[in-house]
């Protein structure tokens, strides 16, 4: 590899392998894959590639904790340089020698079969795992048996010659990935940026996360997200996540992170970056998880439950 380098998480066939189609900028020199997340990043890093793209969140399944923890954790200098909105659907593909066969098994990776488990289910089908659903594809391709497929992107189902036996068999439909597209580098300040921080406290009192917060609240800072990752120490010590609008540039922002400094943090930027249009705040009142109330109902629906818990048997 060359400092002109591009590297995505492997192998050819997967969502991320997809995303370098949609990169705002498009790459003109070399594009290579690693199979691991971290050899990604260490290629980044060490110099090996100008760049490398990985995925950062999934909107089913959360966040990507292989790729935090490499960031936040092992990597010193990789700042996120842009985020890659990919949608994601998966397909049912089988080789073309077989494809009038019905699929009772199919190979995929783990994070693939969470999201088609209604398919799965309904059709019940047996499920083996591999290390990417690209790999899936190579598998399924290469045996060429009866009653085998693999579930996938699209783009992996095309890249192996498969034929496209099922369209969009995941459970909830529209999902996409957030990608990070990253260096050793910031960039610059586009006006209309956010910047993901690593804020881990080292002072231990009451109220310490609300004081972080609020050093951002009373310069009327939007959070886009938080999220918390254990410090891998001891149970109950976190890092937390955090993405603010903004440049780290932008000198209100500065102000805010520096006195998260002050009041007991230690502050690591993961990057500052283009806020993705795609991307965009939380629509109140939409995708509220089951059992969940607005606050016109909150004091008459706790004292209910508390109620029905002081009545039920013992």
């Amino acid at each position: 590899m060359s400092d002109s380098t591009l590297v995505y998480l492997g192998p050819p066939g997967t969502f991320t392998h997809a995303a370098i189609d949609l990169m705002t900028i498009p790459w003109n020199g070399e594009i290579k894959f690693e199979k691991e997340v971290a050899d990604v990043v260490f290629a980044v890093e060490s110099g090996q590639a100008q760049s490398g793209l990985v995925p950062l969140e999934n909107s089913v399944e959360g966040d990507v904790a292989s790729t935090l923890d490499e960031l936040i954790f092992r990597a010193a200098q990789c700042f996120i340089n842009e985020e890659i909105v990919v949608p994601i659907s998966f397909v049912l593909a089988v080789p073309s020698s077989t494809k009038s066969a019905p699929v009772t098994k199919v190979l995929t990776h783990p994070h693939a079969a969470a999201q088609c488990k209604e398919f799965l289910r309904n059709n019940n089908i047996e499920v083996e795992y591999t290390a990417s659903t690209a790999d899936a594809c190579r598998i399924v391709a290469e045996r060429k048996e009866a009653g085998l497929g693999a579930i996938a992107a699209a783009k992996g189902a095309d890249t192996f010659g498969l034929y496209v036996k099922q369209t969009r068999v995941e459970d909830f439909s529209g999902g996409k990935t957030r990608m990070a597209l990253i260096s050793r580098k910031l960039s610059s300040a586009t006006g209309h940026d956010k910047t993901s921080l690593v804020i881990t406290p080292v002072a231990d009192r009451n109220g310490l996360l609300a004081d972080i917060l609020g050093c951002f609240a009373k310069r009327d800072i939007g959070l886009t997200s938080i999220s918390s990752r254990p410090l891998k120490t001891r149970l109950g010590e976190y890092a937390f996540l955090v993405s603010a609008r903004g440049h780290i540039g932008d000198p209100t922002l500065m102000a805010a992170v520096s006195d998260v400094g002050s009041i007991g943090a230690a502050i690591k930027v993961l990057g500052s970056y283009p806020i993705n249009p795609e991307i965009s705040s939380a629509r109140l009142g939409e995708s509220l998880p089951p059992g969940s109330v607005t606050s016109d109902v909150l004091n008459e629906w706790v004292t209910r439950l508390v109620k029905e818990s002081s009545e039920a048997p013992r």
